[in-house]
């Protein structure tokens, strides 16, 4: 039988309507072609599901304009809502469709800036009326379909007894509700699996039924039983050392998440021992091992998962094709991580012998690459990209389009080449820390005001180094892009953060980091850009910074508190305020011919969103 026109079918699913819109439609519709999921692999079923859906899919296609389409929508929401729940899974899929299309209509009127619900001002509770009756429907149907499976099982069950079969359970089928049977099989299923993690829960120290005595350790070690669960095994006391912080008053928690990979590594390679078991010997054999896990590159994922893996990878497969991590990574990483989980054993008392001491690096160990600043042409490839001339929408930044988004990840990137500033110091900018002396604009990361008296330590900024705390120049060019309107827009919406959509990222030891947005920008347009310089980084932004200041002659002092370097103990003497006006007044016209040509591609894209050349969205 002739397939008919709009149905498609994905290889070996799913069938789905499939139309390809005109030039307008396109436009409007922001994609080539318009698929409608008709949730059945039946062909028959199909066709009359088919019939089901063109009728609202022709009549949105037909839809010179937002106001019109939301017209259509708003008629088929009240028809659709008018009838109440469906009752088949025919008229379920067709509502689960059309519900589909109305998100992506939000969607496209929320980005075009186009307020529906102004000129419709019943879609919203109509809209909820229609999922809530879509919802309780699809759960009536899987109930239905559950209790239809019973049904035909018992009936099976039935003849199976006439013809002589004899159950092993004396109990009647009949006395089965399918329902709770499955409520008890989750029951029983969460009950096996507490009882598995219960051992993983370590108690004080002082408990003594958890501190198992000689005499308990030896019955269990005859009886052939484990002590896996012992206080003072290293997978246990893992569990204990990333736990968040629950007390008001203890020692930081900063780094152990960093911790976590390679303690687990030192428990897989060692055999989960307890602490006590840890020899000299041990430790040797450990410190060895680390410089012999290989970073990912060219690891097969399945093998890549924990630096375990990896090692076993490296060790079975050899080295051919395989790069060892840089001296970096294993002293910072690898040997500050197992210092940090030895130092909390000690702590405990749970270990007694003397900290071990890490010092093996093997000779093909990668060195630590240095990061430099950006060439003029990198810098020039990025500024021209359409996140600064012009974008899709507020989520693809990257793609060209008729939209100017001055998103946080815009002045992200901005803000760290002007001023030099971490990514992390640009996420949790207030819109307080954007201050004046009459004169100049500048960022006042200091943790805190000391002119207005003390705060807790809980208030504090959350700065790398104590040296990260400085006031920082705004450069002009920032403030003619509007800075200083967004921040008066936030200000007046009662909002205090500057970039309100900027997340953090919070670790498993509770710490936050600020990067995370701009970072995994910065590694998806260096792939769009091909920039393969290995010490090109998102960082070199701030070596860009220090290489401006070093070619106009400023003064070390003044350059190290720009950016946030650690100086001498005349360095961390005088002024803590603003700085020198003299000096404010040279790093703002800080202007060599790279930063014109930005001036110029920067306000170009200005100037056709102040001109609705450009349709500017606000992110905030």
């Amino acid at each position: 039988m002739a397939r008919p026109s709009y149905l498609a079918r994905r290889a070996g699913g799913r069938y789905f309507l499939q139309i390809r819109l005109g030039k307008r439609a396109a436009e409007l519709f922001q994609r080539p072609l318009l698929r409608v999921s008709l949730r059945t692999a039946d062909f028959a079923e199909a066709r009359r599901r088919l019939v089901d859906n063109l009728g609202w899919v022709l009549e949105l296609i037909e839809a010179p304009d937002l106001e019109v389409m939301g017209s259509v929508l708003d008629a088929r929401l009240r028809a659709y809502v008018g009838r109440g729940s469906p009752a088949d899974e025919r008229s379920l899929a067709e509502r689960c469709a059309f519900e589909n299309e109305v998100r992506r209509y939000f969607t496209r009127a929320q980005e075009r800036g186009y307020a529906y619900q102004g000129r419709f001002p019943e879609v919203p509770s109509l809209w909820v009326d229609f999922v809530d009756q879509n919802k309780a429907a699809e759960s009536a149907m899987t109930r239905m379909t559950v209790r239809r499976s019973y049904e035909a099982g018992r009936n099976e069950a039935r003849e199976a007894f006439k013809e002589g079969w004899e159950p092993s359970s004396r109990h009647s089928p009949e006395t089965f509700d399918p329902i709770a049977m499955i409520d008890r099989l989750v029951q029983d299923a969460v009950g096996r699996r507490m009882a598995e993690l219960a051992p993983c829960v370590l108690a004080p120290p002082a408990a003594p039924t958890i501190v198992p005595t000689e005499i308990d350790e030896n019955a269990s070690t005859k009886s052939g039983g484990s002590t896996a669960g012992a206080p003072d095994r290293m997978s246990v006391l893992l569990q204990e050392f990333l736990r968040p912080a629950g007390r008001k008053r203890q020692h930081t928690t900063k780094g152990r998440g960093e911790a976590e990979a390679v303690v687990q590594f030192a428990i897989d390679f060692l055999d989960d021992p307890r602490m006590s078991e840890l020899t000299k010997e041990k430790w040797r054999q450990l410190d060895e091992a680390l410089p012999d896990i290989p970073n990912r590159d060219n690891i097969p994922r399945e093998f890549s998962k924990t630096l375990f893996q990896r090692f076993k990878y490296a060790e079975t497969n050899g080295w051919k094709e395989l790069e060892r991590v840089t001296t970096t990574t294993i002293k910072s990483r690898y040997w500050g991580g197992l210092y940090k989980f030895v130092d909390f054993a000690i702590e405990l008392k749970l270990f007694d012998g003397p900290r071990p001491k890490f010092e093996c690096i093997d000779p093909e160990n990668l060195a630590p690459l240095p990061r430099d600043a950006f060439d003029d042409t990198e810098l020039l490839q990025l500024l021209q990209q359409p996140l600064f001339t012009g974008c899709k929408n507020r989520i693809h930044v990257w793609q060209a389009g008729d939209y100017f988004v001055q998103s946080h990840i815009y002045w992200g990137f901005l803000i760290c080449i002007l001023t030099g500033m971490r990514p992390g110091e640009v996420g949790q900018l207030k819109c307080a820390d954007i201050r004046t002396d009459g004169e100049f604009y500048y960022f006042d990361l200091r943790p805190f005001d000391a002119r207005s008296g003390r705060v807790a330590l809980k208030d504090l900024r959350n700065l790398k180094t104590n040296a990260a705390g400085r006031v920082i120049p705004i450069h002009p060019i920032l403030i003619e892009l509007g800075l200083l309107d967004r921040m008066q827009d936030l200000i007046d919406k009662k909002e205090e953060r500057l970039f309100p959509e900027w997340e953090a990222y919070t670790r498993k030891d509770g710490t936050i980091r600020w990067s995370q947005p701009l970072s995994k920008s910065w590694q998806y347009v260096k792939k769009v850009l091909k920039l393969s310089r290995a010490d090109l980084t998102l960082y070199s932004t701030r070596h860009l910074m220090a290489d401006w200041l070093d070619n106009e002659a400023i003064a070390q002092r003044t350059r190290d508190r720009i950016l946030g370097h650690a100086s001498d103990v005349r360095g961390r003497y005088g002024r803590k305020g603003v700085l020198d006006p003299q000096v404010a007044a040279k790093i703002e016209a800080l202007e060599p011919p790279i930063v014109k040509t930005m001036r110029e591609i920067l306000l170009a894209a200005k100037n056709r969103a102040d001109a609705r050349e450009l349709i500017a969205l606000k992110t905030y």
